[in-house]
């Protein structure tokens, strides 16, 4: 049986346009798009939804990204899950904290939407 499911991306971001803009683009990628506007919301979501993606940035409210990700990763359920951090600190500044955090990759903004569907090694939807 072929599965016809798409991809999804859970994107966990404060700021509104970087969501809608981000939004956009996967769309229009053929992916299924949810949303967190805080660090609670996108781990609850995360663990409810199961997404193939999570683009999560470091400085949210309630928890931030590094947490979301040591969480999820350190998780025999979720460990499977691509997460990329998005940041707008230097990176070799967090570089620390974005070890422990197991997370598959960290982006500085501004970044290239290219920069970021390499790093989630996305594959077109057909």
């Amino acid at each position: 049986m072929v599965s016809n499911a798409k991809q999804s991306v859970l994107i966990i971001e404060n700021d509104n346009t970087v969501i809608e803009n981000l939004s956009k683009r996967f769309k229009k990628r053929g992916m299924l798009v949810i949303t967190a506007r805080d660090g609670y919301e996108g781990y609850t979501r995360a663990c409810q939804e199961i997404p193939d993606f999570i683009i999560a940035e470091t400085l949210l409210s309630n928890m931030d990204g590094f947490r979301i990700s040591r969480l999820l990763k350190y998780d025999e359920r979720y460990k499977n899950i691509m997460i990329v951090l998005i940041t707008s600190n230097d990176l070799d500044m967090i570089n620390d904290m974005y070890q422990a955090s197991g997370a598959d990759n960290v982006l500085r903004k501004p970044f290239k939407f290219l920069d970021l569907i390499e790093s989630l090694k996305v594959t077109e939807a057909v």
